[in-house]
């Protein structure tokens, strides 16, 4: 329904199967090993611009959102990349070393999966945050 309620109103949606996704396979899913928030991005960016390239949407004009896991998706294409014109993070991560000090006990090893051990890997935890280069609030290009 969401995307419906978009695509009912002329505006195009890039619904993303990004690396790490399930369903295509174990040598798709660990793409997204030790890759959280550069391959899934990535995806993001490739698949917008392969659509802006074939003229099916206006690049000037693409925006991008997501929850949770797609919402720091979200934060990290927009200031890591300079790609997207805007965006919207519902409940996104922005401070990962927050998140592997402070997750719950159902995912506490998942992030050792994803960006690598913690406190092991802090510097690339701290690489992979938004929290000390974004400001809390909207940022505008």
């Amino acid at each position: 329904m969401g995307i419906q309620f978009w695509t009912s109103r002329g505006i195009a949606v890039l619904d993303v199967n990004y690396r790490g996704s399930t369903g295509f396979g174990r040598a798709y899913r660990d793409r997204l090993r030790l890759a959280w928030g550069l391959a899934e991005v990535d995806d993001c960016v490739h698949g917008a611009s392969f659509l802006a390239e074939r003229g099916r949407v206006d690049r000037k004009r693409c925006v991008i959102s997501g929850g949770s896991a797609g919402g720091y998706t979200t934060l990290a294409a927009l200031t890591f990349r300079d790609f997207f014109q805007g965006g919207a993070s519902y409940y996104g991560v922005s401070d990962a070393t927050a998140l592997a000090r402070d997750t719950h006990k159902f995912e506490s090893r998942y992030l050792d999966w994803l960006i690598g051990p913690y406190p092991q890997e802090e510097a690339r935890y701290r690489e992979r945050s938004l929290r000390s280069i974004m400001p809390i609030g909207c940022r505008s290009r």
